[in-house]
């Protein structure tokens, strides 16, 4: 198990965006940091839709330019099934 945890640390590294999502029916929130989590904007409110999807992913891209980060690592609650469009289209994207 440990080594497993490992791994997952070394997934981060100093040019790596985290985003952690709270997932709802109709306003999603994120929470965008740096690899040693501190706030790089204000948490942003997230609507559940395409127009919304496609807002926060700009928004990613202009926070690694800015940042000059390789990585965005998207880590989000799976509350109920509210998770699962946003996950699509991340997985695409």
């Amino acid at each position: 198990m440990k080594t497993n945890q490992n791994k997952k640390l070394e997934q981060i590294t100093p040019k790596t965006l985290i985003v952690g999502m709270d997932m709802a029916k109709e306003n999603h929130y994120a929470r965008i940091t740096d690899y040693r989590g501190k706030d790089l904007i204000n948490p942003i409110k997230i609507n559940n839709s395409k127009h919304g999807f496609e807002n926060l992913l700009v928004g990613i891209e202009r926070l690694k330019e800015k940042h000059e980060a390789d990585k965005v690592i998207i880590g989000m609650e799976p509350s109920g099934h509210y998770w699962r469009v946003l996950g699509w289209r991340l997985k695409i994207a």
